[in-house]
């Protein structure tokens, strides 16, 4: 996703692993875990070991060079669940490491989902997430702890930004100022323009943001609205990307508002006339892509299109599903009513993007969407989507092979099942071959989903569903089912 939508987003570069020794700091084998315990996790009072290793994580999370995330999908029968690159996106105390990866000097990390699939990113677009204290954690005093360590985590990242002349990246960051105090006797605009080094309330800063984009990103209500009393531009849009957080090119105050969902924010800009089209992806995109069903429900309000396509043809549904996000899906079905056409393409992105789950596989099927859906390249993007498709696709035939040009080269005619091996993504793969997927459908390029899987490591019980045997597969998406709380029937 960020290769085709954030072009100065900087790849990682392989001979960075080769050019010297390096030194492994694995969280697991480096915390101690036979301690018995009384008190929770975090607490030192009794001496523990195990406890300041714990404390320790986000200061060594800072100091690493690089950061993996080992996230293949494992099937855990004795604990009746299946483990994926979605449960360490929830647990707890893995959003604190996350976090203080991509508030460090090096934000980028690599996710790693099996042998074969390896890539780079580091912001909310290129993975979804959530709040830390919002994370699950197996002892809940833990939450305790984490408001000093994220102030913390912050505060360091602010003071890189100010030492290294990042001003943009410093105003993009939520925290209560800590450098530049306020004063009394001015408004709390100036004060925000002071705080952020911004010289005038409608003037871009370097990075193409205007203070409205800032206080928009802030979700500051009071000083969005004495810039629009100012008459600063409601619609106004950002001229190019922005790598360090992960957005396109063309974003409107409006946009960030909805993806970072400051409500109040949001209807103060639509009641100033903020236009609900427009850019690289639509407001309701943006909504859908952070599961903000309120969101949706007020951008719907305004006149925005619930399965209106953006620039490239994708639909909101389809974001939603891609990035996971099922509350957001459910209110886009309901406000727009989608055909199955539609439904289809969103089974397609949630297998190819992120939404790879048993849980988004079923429902999806439940209202329609065809487990054997085939991916039309003519029909099912603009001609920008299809120029930018086919621009990748010839760089992965003459030798500049990525993630993305790999994607596009073998879109056409690709079904879901193709796109969730191709992503490593195997509890949406056994959800499908359970529901019936045909395994010998071919894409434009002659291959058949079994090829996808071609020379990685695969789960047992994939290939035992590759084989024509479905039992494991469905006893598979019966555990992840079971596990997300969804009542739904599978047939075993």
């Amino acid at each position: 996703m960020t290769e085709g939508s954030v072009p100065n987003a900087k790849p990682l570069p392989m001979k960075e692993f080769q050019a010297k020794p390096l030194f492994l700091w694995y969280d697991y084998f480096s915390v101690p875990q036979l301690e018995e315990r009384k008190s929770y996790t975090t607490d030192e009072r009794d001496g523990s070991q195990q406890a300041r290793a714990i404390n320790s994580i986000p200061s060594y999370v800072a100091r690493c060079r690089f950061f993996l995330a080992l996230c293949p999908v494992l099937d855990c029968p004795s604990e009746a669940k299946v483990l994926s690159a979605a449960t360490w996106s929830r647990r707890g105390w893995c959003r604190v490491e996350r976090a203080a990866r991509e508030l460090s000097r090096d934000s980028s990390w690599i996710l790693i989902q099996s042998e074969t699939s390896m890539e780079v990113v580091g912001t909310a677009i290129s993975f979804g997430s959530g709040c830390v204290g919002e994370g699950e954690f197996t002892v809940p005093e833990d939450r305790q702890k984490l408001a000093p360590v994220m102030r913390s985590i912050v505060q360091q990242k602010l003071r890189h930004c100010l030492q290294s002349g990042d001003l943009p990246a410093f105003r993009s960051l939520e925290i209560d100022p800590i450098v530049l105090l306020p004063d009394s006797r001015t408004d709390s605009t100036t004060n925000f323009l002071l705080q952020n080094g911004l010289k005038q309330r409608s003037r871009a800063d370097r990075a193409g943001w205007s203070p409205v984009h800032y206080a928009a990103l802030a979700g500051d209500t009071e000083v969005l609205r004495n810039l629009l009393d100012k008459k600063a531009k409601v619609n106004v849009r950002t001229p190019k990307d922005e790598p360090a957080l992960g957005f396109p090119p063309w974003m409107s105050a409006l946009d960030l508002a909805l993806f970072f969902k400051h409500h109040e924010a949001v209807r103060l800009l639509l009641a100033a006339k903020a236009h609900v089209q427009g850019g690289f992806l639509t407001a309701m995109n943006w909504a859908a892509q952070s599961d903000n069903v309120e969101g949706v429900r007020m951008v719907c309000a305004a006149g925005g299109s619930p399965l209106a396509p953006n620039l490239i043809g994708t639909t909101p549904i389809a974001i939603a599903a891609g990035m996971g996000a099922q509350d957001a899906l459910d209110e886009l079905v309901e406000q727009g009513c989608p055909d199955r056409l539609q439904l289809s393409q969103a089974l397609h992105a949630a297998a190819g993007l992120r939404g790879g789950s048993a849980q988004m596989v079923h429902h999806l099927i439940g209202l329609r969407a065809d487990v054997d859906f085939q991916w039309s390249v003519p029909r099912d993007l603009s001609r920008v989507g299809r120029l930018i498709f086919k621009v990748k696709s010839l760089q992965h035939q003459f030798g500049r092979p990525s993630l993305f040009t790999a994607f596009a080269h073998h879109m056409h005619s690709s079904t879901a099942l193709m796109q969730a091996f191709r992503t490593s993504q195997h509890e949406a793969a056994a959800a499908l071959i359970a529901a019936g997927a045909n395994l010998n459908v071919r894409n434009s390029r002659n291959w058949i989903a079994a090829d996808f899987a071609h020379g990685g490591s695969i789960p047992s019980y994939v290939q035992k569903g590759l084989a024509g045997d479905l039992s494991e597969c469905r006893r598979v998406a019966y555990l992840a089912l079971a596990d997300d709380r969804c009542l739904v029937s599978v047939s075993l």
